[in-house]
């Protein structure tokens, strides 16, 4: 692994202006800090950067460890660690510093496969475990089982079996830094406590007339004859799949939501599903496959990404949509994919605002968990077809930025700058009978045939609001960090390190 920094990159930054992503008028947001290389053996796959800072303490665990005690070791903590990258790679995952020339370390993935195939780490992400605070952990997939990194030791301390197929994400609880939630080919969701250590016996539910315990497959949450595990965590809830309200394909991404016990998932089955988080027990596995929301309505393709804007706000992105012309099977076209802001209507319903309690079961009706019309879509953009990844991150201001990385740069957008869709005039502005007959016409054959309408406006989407531009070639993923002030772009073998930058001009002589 080799480290280059651009001595011709220098970031001014004025404390007067605004930050990039609310100042329109500026056209170059970072300028290029570092280039870190990796090693032409490995490949990148999935990064996470660390995410807390100083003030986090104030949040994280509800602010239990927020005492005098703690906070100057924190503090070092953060010194120590701010700027760290966490990637996946082919066969291994490394972790570096950006701020420094610590090299990192480097661990390799036990090889899960027959063959000489090797293992890719296709989710990463930062945790926190409850009795050692100070030192960070890193938990990432190989193929499906969880791994446990503890970062300062350099040492696996812990890995997880359960899903039935590929991890597809990781995700970590933003205020109770011990819970994990990863997302599977299996049609499951699952939720880790790393307080806990892993079960070394099933403990699945008898389904009469049997006597012993089910042996179900892992969509239905149930688990394998074999232990868990080693080291740390337990699985201790698993949202199911299937057709009583689960997810029916692949599940892509999950969010959890900041302030209350909910949880939002997306997948290859085109749903969005807000589940309500089960009651949490070091006894008992608990099981979930009826969400309080569950929609297909919002996008026509798979959905690769769900996150919570606000307390019932949220922004999904799908893939390209396979479309066909005149239902011929032969005539398809791609149509491109969405990034969609969304309001979940049902929210008040289930946590009533004058309310203080939330009530120990949350349930709702048929319509709820099959097929709801609970929402409200506020804005729809079109993303460009050569999009390869989407990341959603919160600003130090509170604003939400779309990193959008395409072959050869990255995008970046403000969501409190989108515009809102376009609603359809009703009544509609012209006679849709009267200009369909005027586009009708016979062919050769004697067969009617249309003509091929002239699309002046398109309905039900949003215009292109303002965006930012950053040139990079070969970008495969982009993250973003330090309250927006920094953007990591991932090639295969390459990353780019950017900071915000603003040009002061010089005051002119005379």
């Amino acid at each position: 692994m080799e480290e280059s920094l651009d001595d011709n990159a220098q970031v001014v930054v004025d404390g007067d202006k605004p930050p990039w992503f609310q100042d329109p008028s500026c056209s170059k947001p970072f300028m290029l800090f570092k280039t870190v290389d990796i090693d032409s053996t490995n490949e990148c796959y999935s990064a996470a950067l660390f995410p807390w800072s100083e003030q986090s303490l104030e949040t994280l665990w509800n602010g239990e460890k927020n005492n005098e005690e703690l906070r100057d070791s924190w503090k070092q903590m953060i010194s120590d660690w701010s700027g760290a990258l966490a990637i996946g790679a082919l066969g291994s995952l490394l972790v570096i510093s950006l701020n420094t020339s610590r090299l990192g370390r480097s661990v390799s993935v036990p090889n899960q496969t027959r063959g000489p195939q090797t293992t890719a780490v296709m989710a990463v992400g930062w945790a926190l475990s409850l009795e050692a605070p100070l030192e960070p952990l890193v938990v990432f997939s190989g193929g499906s089982i969880l791994y446990i990194l503890n970062a300062v030791k350099g040492k696996v301390i812990g890995h997880l079996r359960g899903h039935g197929g590929p991890i597809t994400s990781i995700v970590v609880h933003p205020k109770y830094p011990y819970l994990i939630c990863t997302t599977s080919r299996d049609f499951t969701t699952r939720i880790y406590d790393l307080t806990m250590s892993p079960r070394q016996h099933s403990d699945n539910p008898h389904w009469p007339p049997c006597k012993a315990p089910s042996l179900g497959g892992a969509p239905h949450g149930l688990q394998a004859s074999e232990p868990e595990g080693m080291g740390i965590g337990r699985c201790v809830a698993v949202l199911c799949g299937g057709p009583s309200g689960g997810h029916d394909a692949a599940v892509l991404s999950a969010a959890f939501h900041l302030t209350h016990p909910l949880i939002a998932t997306c997948g290859l089955d085109r749903a969005v599903k807000i589940w309500c988080l089960p009651t949490l027990s070091p006894d008992k596995l608990a099981r979930e496959d009826k969400p309080l929301f569950s929609s297909t309505r919002i996008h026509q393709a798979r959905i690769m990404s769900v996150s919570w804007l606000n307390l019932d706000t949220l922004v999904t992105h799908s893939a390209p949509a396979l479309m066909r012309r005149n239902g011929r099977k032969d005539d398809v076209y791609y149509e491109d994919g969405t990034l969609t802001v969304f309001r979940w209507i049902g929210f008040d319903r289930f946590f009533p605002p004058d309310q203080e309690k939330i009530g120990k079961v949350l349930r709702g009706c048929s319509s709820d968990y099959q097929e709801s019309s609970s929402f409200t879509l506020i804005s729809m953009t079109s993303l460009h077809p050569l999009t390869r990844h989407v990341h959603v991150f919160q600003a130090s201001t509170g604003d939400y930025i779309v990193a959008l990385s395409l072959s050869d740069r990255v995008h970046l957008y403000n969501i409190a700058k989108f515009h809102p869709r376009t609603i359809s005039p009703d009544p509609p502005e012209h006679d849709i009978v009267s200009d369909l007959a005027t586009r009708l016409r016979l062919d050769e054959d004697g067969e009617e045939e249309e003509d091929q309408p002239i699309i002046t406006k398109t309905f039900g989407k949003s215009s292109e609001s303002h965006r930012w531009e950053v040139l990079v070639p070969g970008a495969q993923a982009s993250v973003l960090g330090f309250g927006g002030r920094l953007l990591v772009t991932m090639g295969k073998r390459r990353i780019w390190i950017w900071r915000e930058t603003t040009e002061v001009i010089p005051a002119p002589s005379y």
